[in-house]
């Protein structure tokens, strides 16, 4: 049983733009931001400290979210998250919950409402 989670989105905004907001959403949540991360290629990496929006999770989570532009209008969000043990190393066993998928919903959600503004 695998614990990571994956999820792709088209949406219609440009992709300068979507990584600009995704990393904002990222921080809000309460992500901090990996030394693996380059906006300018469009690839934000995050840990989660085992709280989300201040909630309190039962383990930590890597987030990894890729944008590519589809076309000046659109582009793809691929987001991938994962439970890790305190030195980032991905955990294969002892996840208590589903502390990716919470993560994949609220960075999704978040990202839909932020847009909407």
């Amino acid at each position: 049983m695998g614990y990571d989670v994956s999820e792709n989105k088209t949406l219609d905004y440009p992709a300068d733009e979507m990584i600009k907001s995704a990393s904002e959403v990222i921080s809000r949540l309460g992500g901090k931001a990996s030394k693996k991360s380059d906006p300018a290629k469009g690839r934000l990496e995050a840990n989660f400290n085992k709280s989300i929006k201040g909630e309190f999770m039962n383990n930590r989570v890597q987030l990894e979210v890729s944008i590519a532009s589809q076309s000046p209008a659109q582009c793809t969000v691929t987001a991938e998250a994962y439970p890790v043990d305190p030195v980032g190393m991905k955990l294969m066993f002892g996840v208590q919950g589903k502390p990716a998928r919470r993560v994949i919903d609220a960075f999704f959600t978040e990202l839909d409402a932020q847009l909407k503004q």
